[in-house]
């Protein structure tokens, strides 16, 4: 069992130009959907699959069930979910309503020996690096096959790795970027530092 992996620069988040060290990111094989997940479990525990099915339905409405209820779920060993709220920037208690206030996100927070677990099994492998930088620059119908090559096998792409596939500047590759998502064959999500760009669903 391995785990691939490949080497990006860091964000340079104080824009100094100077050359950034290296992390390591996952380059994920895919994704596993629910069903193909259901067979798998089936297929190495034995037990039936229409079983399986209607206990993860009762899981996730019993989850959702609980979290709008306001508790706390621990999911075994795996971790606990919870959820956080937003509302509007007031300065006086009597000027939130509760209408007002909304659902932010639902948070996972993973168990110590879950992870534990994971860490054991995992055994990083270096994979074949797909973002190779270019001293010249490419064209905008290159570029949009680049970017397109890469989102074809990854769910999104960051500025620095389009900075990476074709050898623009960070500033460059912003222009760029925000045409494709003006030409509407693009969509950006996040912000700040986690801002990553990702194909327009039609």
């Amino acid at each position: 069992m391995s785990i691939h992996y490949d080497l990006y620069e860091t964000p340079d988040i104080r824009q100094t130009g100077e050359e950034q060290p290296l992390h390591p990111r996952v380059v994920f094989k895919g994704t596993i959907n629910q069903e193909e997940f259901l067979d798998r479990v089936h297929k190495f525990t034995g037990i039936s699959r229409s079983l399986l099915a209607g206990s993860m339905e009762s899981f996730q409405n019993e989850l959702k069930d609980l979290l709008a209820d306001g508790w706390i779920v621990e999911m075994g060993d795996i971790g606990y979910f919870s959820v956080s709220l937003q509302g509007p920037p007031v300065l006086n208690k009597k000027d939130v309503h509760a209408q007002s206030i909304k659902l932010k996100n639902v948070n996972f927070r993973i168990g110590r020996q879950f992870r534990q677990k994971i860490s054991s099994q995992l055994r990083p492998e270096r994979g074949e690096s797909i973002t190779r930088p270019r001293r010249k620059g490419h064209p905008e119908e290159e570029c949009l096959a680049i970017i397109n090559t890469h989102l074809s096998k990854h769910p999104c792409l960051t500025r620095a790795d389009y900075c990476r596939m074709t050898g623009h500047d960070k500033q460059r590759a912003l222009n760029e970027l925000n045409s494709f998502i003006e030409q509407g064959l693009l969509i950006r999500y996040g912000t700040g530092r986690l801002v990553v760009y990702a194909k327009k669903t039609q």
